[in-house]
């Protein structure tokens, strides 16, 4: 019996992966029908089609290579269907393919799918993972020096498509930067089952959004106040705004000039090979082509912005109050802890509501305090002015009424 296809979504992170995992997870039966086995266990189905975020079906196992899997999993079926795996984690140990007798790889019938993005966006899409998941509070382009300006995945890209073409292994390409909106069916496409894409359950559907700039400034100082005494608490705030707020527009991290043109100088190498691969129409950016300086941005859109800021600050404000008092009501809060709510209460970008409630939480921590308490009492007399003449002034200065 020959062998069966494998398809392998590798990613990369960042491109998309989460909502293409949950449109094969409910589309199962459908690629089955196109005899497409996507082998998934039922509860990370059911969690995947929900859009809940996974990591796919497939995880590395220490004790089997990648090879080794590919070759007993072939050797198991008892039928021609293709398999289809798909994880960001294939994307790093996809190398280890090669480190085996060369013709045994030639004799897996392979399809690779990688999926590729604009430097800026993946790197400011990473930064804003380091912030959501790891306690990150360096800003952005102090993340990028502390790194040397290297693009991990650009040059993991490169090289992972140097090995599928000296190796001459079939391979789809795509720019997610440029197919944002259409990526997961292109992706249905590549595997030859564009009728099995589910378009109805995937319809405006937004997977794991990226932060908007004025939601991550709030989490690096969260972050810096609280991550060291509550390691839970950035990852605890974002899926709150992804949760409630999932279709707040995200926004790139802001870099100086002289910092982009560092960045493009740095992985240059990585970018042209990855072009070589791709489309000319379909060219991440470059040196020749990246665009400076900030695009004019529409009032009707700088409205909608700051709305949004207005209603990501309110779940920021709502979870972080809500997570702190839990944990205040079984542990007293340390005074670290409580100097760093007072700190926070005096941000500029904390609502006068917030900052009688952050304050109130500090002091009764430190009823003693007595500078604490008159700075409550200052709060509260702010707050009841702003209720009695209807007038709230936003974190952008501008009176709104």
């Amino acid at each position: 019996m020959p062998r069966p296809q494998f398809y392998l979504h590798i990613g990369h992170g960042k491109t998309g992966t989460s909502a293409i995992q949950s449109a094969f997870a409910i589309a199962q039966e459908n690629l089955l029908s196109h005899q497409i086995e996507y082998p998934i266990p039922l509860i990370e189905r059911e969690k995947a089609s929900q859009f809940a975020i996974t990591s796919g079906n497939w995880k590395h196992n220490p004790k089997e290579s990648l090879a080794e899997e590919l070759f007993r999993l072939s050797e198991e079926k008892a039928n021609n269907n293709s398999i289809l795996l798909s994880s960001e984690s294939l994307f790093w140990h996809l190398d280890s393919l090669f480190e085996e007798e060369l013709h045994r790889v030639k004799d897996l019938n392979l399809h690779i799918l990688l999926a590729v993005r604009d430097i800026e966006e993946m790197l400011s899409s990473e930064y804003q993972q380091r912030v959501k998941r790891h306690g990150e509070k360096r800003p952005f382009e102090q993340f990028l020096r502390s790194r040397h300006f290297i693009s991990s995945h650009h040059k993991k890209a490169s090289d992972v498509l140097s090995l599928l073409k000296q190796h001459e292994i079939k391979t789809t390409i795509i720019n997610y930067s440029k197919h944002k909106n259409e990526i997961t069916e292109l992706i249905f496409e590549a595997i030859q089952a564009p009728d099995a894409y589910p378009r109805d359950a995937m319809h405006g559907v937004v997977v794991n959004r990226s932060m908007s700039q004025k939601e991550l400034s709030i989490l690096t100082l969260v972050n810096s106040l609280f991550y060291t005494r509550f390691p839970w608490i950035s990852a605890r705030l974002s899926d709150a705004l992804v949760k409630q707020l999932p279709t707040v527009q995200s926004q790139k991290c802001r870099l100086s000039e002289g910092s982009q043109l560092k960045l493009y100088e740095v992985n240059h190498d990585y970018i042209e090979n990855i072009n070589a691969s791709l489309d000319p129409k379909d060219h991440l950016y470059d040196q020749s082509t990246m665009i400076t300086g900030d695009a004019p941005i529409d009032r009707s859109i700088i409205q909608q912005i700051r709305k949004e800021e207005q209603l990501s600050i309110d779940v920021i404000s709502s979870t972080l109050l809500t997570a702190i008092q839990s944990e205040s009501a079984h542990n007293h809060l340390s005074n670290t802890t409580v100097d760093r709510l007072i700190k926070l209460s005096q941000a500029a970008d904390t609502d006068p509501e917030t900052r009688v409630e952050l304050l109130e939480l500090a002091v009764a921590n430190r009823p003693q305090g007595q500078r604490l308490v008159k700075l409550l009492e200052q709060a509260k007399a702010a707050f009841n002015h702003q209720e009695q003449s209807g007038i709230y002034f936003g974190q952008t200065g501008d009176q709104i009424k």
